[in-house]
């Protein structure tokens, strides 16, 4: 028996994120940060959570749990709205992506939600980035 759900939620996650329709080209999809930054990444970040006796079955459990996720965008050349433009482009694929399909992907998974979605603007050497910090809110029973 599994001793949770998060690594096959996580592998649910980066596979429907990689296989996602994604408008004008597709975003790095990675595990964390990459060695090698790119222009467009979405990036599955910590996991924070907790467990609980579920009620019924015989060592069943309750999950809840966080999993952090960003969206960053480098657009050399490109002005901050149009770097914040794509990246909630990229978000909105993000969001379809994980409300239609992930509590079907993910093994044990009973119902999830996007958690706390905030942007922010830097200016870099080459131009202006935006991230988009959130998280999925999972619920699961083991």
């Amino acid at each position: 028996m599994a001793t949770s759900t998060t690594p096959a939620t996580i592998i649910a996650l980066q596979q429907l994120l990689s296989e996602a329709d994604w408008p004008l080209r597709t975003p790095s999809v990675t595990l964390g940060l990459p060695r090698q930054p790119e222009r467009e990444m979405v990036i599955i970040g910590n996991v924070t959570g907790s467990q609980e006796w579920a009620a019924l079955g015989n060592s069943r459990r309750d999950e809840d749990y966080t999993i952090d996720l960003y969206v960053f965008v480098l657009w050399p050349g490109y002005t901050a709205v149009e770097a914040m433009s794509r990246a909630y482009e990229l978000w909105a694929v993000v969001e379809d992506t994980v409300r239609s399909n992930l509590a079907a992907g993910g093994a044990g998974v009973l119902w999830n939600e996007i958690a706390r979605p905030a942007g922010d603007v830097t200016a870099e050497d080459e131009g202006f980035a935006y991230q988009i910090s959130s998280g999925i809110r999972v619920r699961a029973r083991i």
